[in-house]
C-alpha cells in the first residue's frame, strides 16, 4: 500500500495505492473516488458501553462504519477526504498501538485491528465519557484534523486541552485534569479539560477547535 497525501494543511485528500489482495479500511463516508478492480464492504463497529442520548455535548462517538476495499487486481487506487476541512496525516504503527480520537481516524491498512478497547475516561462534567479507539498491529494509519496537524515528541509530560487531541501512543500515561483559573477566567461555569500525558511517545494534537469552528461559521450564515 503507498499513500500520497495532497493539498496539505488546507483541504487534505489521500490517494491510496493498492496491489493485488491489499486490504485498506476506512471510516464510512470518507471515499471520494476509486480505480481498478476493488471489492468494498461496509460494517459496523461498536463499543461496549450504552449510548447516552440526553448527553448532546459528550465528546464520545460509541460506533464507527468501516468500509473496506480489497484489490482485486493491480494498479488500483482510492481517494479518501475527511468530513471536516484540515489536514491529513500518515502514522506507522510499530511498536506502541496508536489511540484516536473516532472523528480523527480516516483509514488504515488491512493489517491493523480497531477496537474500543480501551476503559472509558470518565469526565469531570456530569453525563460526559471519552471512548477512545485503539489501533493495534502492524502497518500504517491516516488521520485528520481540523485544521493542521503537529506532532509533539512527549519525554516528561505534556497537557493537551481535549478540544485539540487528535491521537497518541499508548507508551504514554495519561489522566484528564482541569486547570484552576483565576479573575476574569474564573466568572465562565464551563473550564476547558485538559489531558495530561507523562511517559515518553508521540502525540498528536489539531490546530482548530471544532466547535469554536462551527460557531464562527454559523455566524456568517444568513438567516432565511
Amino acid at each position: 500500500m503507498k499513500v500520497e497525501i495532497l493539498h496539505e494543511r488546507e483541504n487534505s485528500l489521500a490517494r491510496v495505492m493498492l496491489d493485488n489482495d491489499e486490504v485498506l479500511m476506512a471510516q464510512g463516508g470518507t471515499l471520494v473516488a476509486l480505480k481498478g478492480n476493488i471489492s468494498l464492504n461496509t460494517t459496523l463497529r461498536r463499543s461496549s458501553r450504552k449510548s447516552d442520548r440526553r448527553n448532546q455535548d459528550a465528546i464520545a462517538t460509541e460506533s464507527l462504519f468501516i468500509t473496506e476495499f480489497r484489490a482485486m487486481g493491480e494498479q488500483n487506487e482510492v481517494w479518501l477526504a475527511p468530513s471536516m476541512m484540515g489536514n491529513i496525516l500518515l502514522h506507522e504503527v510499530t511498536s506502541y498501538k496508536l489511540i484516536a480520537l473516532v472523528s480523527n481516524y480516516l483509514a488504515s491498512s488491512g493489517t491493523m485491528d480497531l477496537f474500543f478497547g480501551l476503559p472509558e475516561v470518565t469526565l469531570p462534567r456530569k453525563n460526559e465519557t471519552l471512548t477512545l479507539l485503539s489501533i493495534t498491529g502492524q502497518g500504517e494509519v491516516l488521520i485528520n484534523g481540523l485544521g493542521g496537524i503537529y506532532l509533539i515528541t512527549v519525554d516528561g509530560e505534556y497537557l493537551v486541552n481535549l478540544a485539540h487531541l487528535v491521537a497518541f501512543e499508548n507508551s504514554l500515561k495519561y489522566e484528564i485534569t482541569q486547570l484552576s483559573k483565576k479573575g476574569i477566567g474564573s466568572w465562565f461555569k464551563q473550564q476547558p479539560l485538559f489531558m495530561k500525558f507523562t511517559g515518553q511517545g508521540k502525540l498528536y494534537c489539531q490546530t482548530h477547535h471544532a466547535k469554536t469552528w462551527g460557531h464562527l461559521i454559523a455566524s456568517r450564515l444568513k438567516s432565511k
